[in-house]
């Protein structure tokens, strides 16, 4: 197991009081696997990712849990030894590629500041790196490209260069926060592909952060459901698209645009995100549920496993 995070609940100091983000937060990846972290805004995903990383604000704090990344917890690493596992075994792209990359500077200079930082090598061998990377993630003119800043790159243009960036020290595990995000159609489809070809050519696992059910069919392994901080649903992505267990999933994939009759009208999940300071004794999803009973709005629901790999949390079976 490469990656293993163990009910990881975390929350943050407010004006307004302690406010729990995540709840007993479970899932892991295996070296050369693409798992999928799936949900609307607010649920935690990106929680979930920056915390690996050490990369939450002052005001959080972890409650409980581990995040053991080859069988060392991260969370009892202090500032100097976290920082020797960013951008060397984990590396990480975020959600926004023109705010990832710096303005002023050109795009060759960043990526050899960051092979050079993170290797040790000389100026020389890290260019012969820098331009190889970009080969792989589809720049035909490297040498071109990395003679040019970033406003004068497209934004696919510049994600594949963010995606470069995080993959420069050759990192065991890539955290992708929403990488397709406002791009069009084609180029997320061409981005999906370049990750899964990272994964086959250097068995790099992968942890996309995603709200979209497509993505998540069309390259991962397995998939985590969450919704206000909590996993609903988990395993892997064939046994979850097939047979959704949990209320939510299924309203996640019933949303979904229907590619046979456009005519179809989409399902809405009426209702909005739970504001995670008032949290309800039961179901964390009750107040949106469309098959909610009694019981659901009373206790948290316990661990349902349809197999040994899929697991639910819902009452619905009890009912």
């Amino acid at each position: 197991m490469l990656l293993n995070v163990e009910n990881l609940s975390i929350s943050f100091d407010t004006f307004e009081g302690k406010v729990h983000v995540l709840d007993d937060v479970s899932f892991s990846v295996n070296e050369g696997e693409i798992l999928s972290i799936v949900g609307e805004s607010g649920s935690g995903k990106s929680v979930s990712a920056y915390s690996i990383l050490g990369l939450l604000d002052k005001n959080s704090n972890v409650e409980s849990g581990k995040i053991l990344f080859e069988n060392t917890d991260l969370l009892k690493l202090d500032r100097k030894e976290i920082q020797s596992y960013r951008g060397k075994k984990i590396g990480m792209v975020f959600q926004e590629p023109m705010t990832a990359l710096h303005p002023t500077m050109k795009v060759g200079k960043q990526l050899l500041n960051v092979i050079i930082q993170n290797s040790g090598m000389s100026k020389d061998m890290a260019r012969e790196i820098m331009l190889n990377n970009l080969k792989d993630v589809h720049f035909d003119n490297p040498e071109e490209v990395a003679d040019k800043y970033p406003y004068e790159l497209s934004g696919g243009m510049r994600q594949r260069i963010v995606i470069s960036l995080a993959m420069s020290n050759e990192p065991k595990l890539l955290i992708a926060d929403e990488p397709t995000t406002a791009l069009d159609v084609t180029i997320q489809a061409e981005i999906l592909n370049l990750m899964k070809e990272l994964v086959n050519k250097r068995n790099t696992a992968i942890l996309l952060i995603t709200h979209d059910f497509s993505v998540v069919r069309s390259v991962s392994d397995k998939v985590c459901v969450m919704y206000g901080g909590k996993v609903l649903e988990r395993g892997y992505t064939d046994e979850v698209l097939k047979d959704p267990k949990h209320p939510y999933t299924r309203a996640l994939l019933n949303a979904l645009p229907d590619k046979v009759d456009s005519n179809v009208r989409l399902q809405e999940i009426k209702g909005e995100v739970p504001d995670l300071r008032y949290r309800d004794p039961g179901c964390i999803f009750y107040s949106r549920c469309p098959s909610k009973a009694k019981i659901c709005g009373e206790k948290i629901p316990l661990k349902k496993e349809s197999s040994k790999s899929h697991s639910f949390y819902c009452w619905e079976v009890e009912k």
